[in-house]
């Protein structure tokens, strides 16, 4: 691992990640036990199965998202998961299938 620094006061190990950006973390994350609780409350229902991505924007529009995030009091799969469905549902499969190769792609 990295060497330790200190930055405002405290040591933290060398990293990629400025402080602003590692507080991402899993905060709206459910442990084990308080998923069970949940269940057994019987919370909302299943919006059915769910595949999670990863995604990594530049670190300007990572800062930008977080405060965007803060600003409308949301998480990043509530801003973002509508965003997404949006963009995937206007692609045309066919057209994009049917795509004829580039130009300079052929030429060799």
């Amino acid at each position: 691992m990295g060497l330790s620094t200190v930055e405002d006061g405290f040591a933290r190990k060398h990293s990629d990640t400025p402080p602003r950006i590692s507080c991402f973390g899993n905060k709206n994350r459910l442990d084990g036990s308080m998923a069970i609780r949940k269940l057994a409350q019987g919370g909302r229902p299943s919006k059915g199965k769910r595949h999670t991505f990863l995604v990594k924007p530049d670190l300007e529009r990572a800062e930008k998202l977080q405060d965007i995030l803060e600003l409308l009091h949301t998480n990043g799969v509530d801003y973002l998961t509508p965003i997404i469905a949006a963009h995937i549902d206007s692609v045309d499969l066919d057209a994009l299938r049917n795509q004829e190769a580039l130009p300079i792609a052929t030429a060799g």
